[in-house]
Formats: structure tokens, sequence, C-alpha cells
């Protein structure tokens, strides 16, 4: 009676054990056909707009991006302030990419944008910074810095 128990046991055990590799089989293969290389991101975007400031103020916004060989290059004008970033395209998955600033810097920075673009610039320009980029619409949207890149057209 033990011998019988104990081939149930490990014929329960082998069954866990292939459908756990199945699963993760199938896992592998559905994050495999949902990888998007870099290459496919590359191009200009572009994107212009207007912010309108706590203390009343308009503020013209006008952003660039360019990807090259899973590089990109990236400026941003918030009034007279710039900001010039580039690095490199990590990943992409389901629409989503990440971008890892190498160098950045702002220059004119105002005193009177907002805190919230102001970290938005200062944040964009550290090396090491990561922005995630997910698709919306046909664009391009930086979660982190709350800006959107739309394909550019007749460039």
């Amino acid at each position: 009676m033990s011998q019988g128990k104990q081939c149930g046991i490990s014929g329960g055990w082998l069954l866990t054990m292939l459908a756990t590799a199945l699963a993760m089989l199938l896992s592998m293969l559905v994050l495999w056909l949902n990888f998007i290389s870099s290459a496919e991101l590359d191009g200009r975007y572009q994107s212009t707009g207007q912010v309108h400031l706590s203390n009343g103020q308009v503020l013209e916004i006008s952003h660039s991006l360019q990807v090259n060989n899973s590089r990109f290059y990236a400026m941003t004008r918030q009034g007279d302030s710039i900001l010039e970033t580039s690095g490199v395209v990590e990943y992409g998955f389901l629409g989503n990419y990440r971008l890892r600033v190498e160098d950045g810097q702002v220059t004119g920075l105002a005193s009177e944008i907002d805190d919230e673009l102001v970290f938005n610039l200062l944040y964009g320009r550290h090396k090491g910074s990561t922005i995630r980029l997910t698709s919306l619409d046909g664009c391009l949207y930086a979660l982190e810095t709350r800006q959107i890149y739309c394909p550019a057209r007749n460039l």
C-alpha cells in the first residue's frame, strides 16, 4: 500500500513540475512575441503647446526627440529654459521603452517657472535618470517628466 502512495506522490510532483515548466515556457513566448526592438522607435518625435503657470502666466513649451541606433537625443524648451539630453534606449515590451540619460544640461533656467516644471527639467538632466515611455494614441508619453512626443511629420 505504501508503494502505491509513493508512486502517486511522485506522479503528482512530476505533473506539477511539468505544468510549471509549461507555464514558464508560455510566459517566455508571450514576452518574446511582445518585445519591440528600439530600432522600431527610430525617428523624430515632437510636440508643442502651452502651460498655464500658477501665477497666471502662459508659457510656450516644445519637446523634440530623435532616436537612432538605440540612442536618443532630446531637447525641451520651456519659455527661455532649454533642456538638452542624450542617452540610450534600453528596451521595449508591450509598447513601452526606457530612456537612460547619459548627459544633460539646462540653460536659461527662469525663476518664474513653476516648481513642477523645474523638477521635470532638473530630473531629466541627471546622468542615470530613467524616463519610461509608453504608447498613447500613436505618440510616446514620458511618465516621469510628463512630456509627450508624437511622430514628426514633414521632416
